[in-house]
């Protein structure tokens, strides 16, 4: 299988072309791959569209405030990976999906192509960054909700903005998030 490489705007385009999201989240949950996919989730919904969010591995209790689920009452018909940038990360779920996902979203310049296409961007300090870009390109309403997912992808892979991974669209993409309502 060969990966198309996009850009938020293709993703963005993609993602409007599509409907029934399955929205696959890597193994051993952290902030940034469950922000990254509820924030999409409520983004798609917001459009109209029908997404669930699934996780190989129990979603931290810490998490919670976050993992909410609109209507999962229907059948996947498009997949997309975020924050996993090899299927390994996928678990028990890698085998069942295997050349099944339609669009990755990441942020590891190590991504390993597997999804038939790739939105990525190395430089960014965490994949919500990168949903983000597609989320403004998808012209949806960032609620508090949505800003909240963001956020905590943001603050938790720089590690409250230690990590050498931050940069300075970090900070403007968090303080935005704060200024629309993220709860921190």
């Amino acid at each position: 299988m060969t990966c198309k490489r996009i850009d938020a705007a293709a993703a963005a385009s993609f993602l409007k072309e599509n409907d029934c999201f399955l929205i696959l989240t890597h193994a051993s949950p952290d902030g940034d791959t469950l922000g990254s996919g509820f924030a999409l989730r409520a983004a798609l919904e917001s459009l109209g569209k029908k997404a669930k969010v699934i996780c190989p591995d129990a979603i931290p209790k810490k998490f919670n405030f976050i993992a909410v689920q609109g209507d999962t009452d229907f059948e996947p018909k498009t997949v997309v990976a975020v924050d996993v940038a090899d299927d390994k990360l996928l678990g028990k779920l890698r085998e069942e999906f295997n050349g099944k996902i339609d669009l990755c979203i990441d942020h590891h310049k190590s991504n390993n192509e597997y999804a038939k296409r790739l939105y990525l961007e190395g430089d960014s300090g965490a994949a919500t960054e990168c949903v983000y870009n597609v989320i403004a390109e998808l012209g949806v309403e960032i609620t508090p909700y949505i800003a909240s997912c963001l956020y905590l992808g943001m603050a938790t892979d720089t590690g409250c903005f230690k990590f050498s991974n931050t940069t300075p669209r970090t900070h403007i993409y968090s303080a935005k998030m704060m200024e629309l309502g993220a709860c921190y």
